[in-house]
């Protein structure tokens, strides 16, 4: 199942939230023998009242805000667009001329576990590439920042107008460096963790932390 379908399964899920009740999907418009529009989503509210629904897995822009109308008009219904946000501020007001209703959904309403598991790994991805990125690019003023608290003090020191065209986005914030100042001052311990686990592992053959669970009762 694609994202659009899964998306539009999400909002039938929905639209008893917003009062509505789906009639059917897919509905095609025929004008003289030819198909001229097809409406996502029919749905009936509580007055009897029919709504043509467009259903974007991602933002609407003029273009799904026009068919949403057209096709609205056509079957002489209400029209609604279901849709993560606005492509622009062209699309906003296009739908407010037209009295095109515009549901938003939040951007933290997933999909499915996989697309969950998709955000998460994206996420951790930039994280390990903006900690990575700063490690390298501030390595040499570390010693120099180390009792900073803020952004002021550290541009004082260095300069943050250099710094930030090497950085991602993710990376230009005191909360990030802060992390790497920390990790830095880390490291001598986590580097003697690591040699005493390898020391351990070539003396052994076992796994580092097997020692300690044989000799637990």
């Amino acid at each position: 199942m694609g994202v659009g379908a899964r998306f539009e399964k999400l909002v039938m899920d929905l639209l008893p939230a917003l009062g509505l009740a789906p009639k059917t999907t897919r509905l095609k418009i025929f004008r003289e023998g030819v198909e001229v529009g097809e409406v996502d989503i029919v749905a009936i509210d509580e007055k009897g009242d029919t709504y043509a629904i467009e259903v974007k897995a991602g933002k609407v822009d003029i273009s799904g805000v026009r068919q949403a109308y057209v096709n609205a008009m056509l079957m002489g219904a209400k029209p609604l667009v279901i849709a993560r946000g606005y492509a622009d501020e062209g699309a906003r007001q296009l739908a407010k001329e037209l009295g095109v209703e515009v549901v938003l959904l939040p951007d933290y309403i997933f999909l499915s576990l996989d697309d969950l598991y998709t955000a998460f790994a994206s996420g951790l991805a930039r994280f390990f590439k903006a900690v990575l990125s700063l490690y390298t690019n501030l390595y040499q003023y570390l010693d120099y920042i180390k009792e900073c608290q803020d952004m002021e003090c550290i541009c004082k020191k260095i300069s943050c107008k250099e710094l930030f065209k090497k950085l991602p986005k993710e990376a230009r914030n005191i909360e990030m460096i802060s992390l790497v100042l920390e990790l830095h001052n880390a490291m001598p311990m986590i580097c003697e963790e690591v040699d005493q686990c390898i020391r351990f592992l070539k003396s052994t053959n076992k796994p580092c932390g097997s020692q300690s669970r044989e000799n637990t009762p």
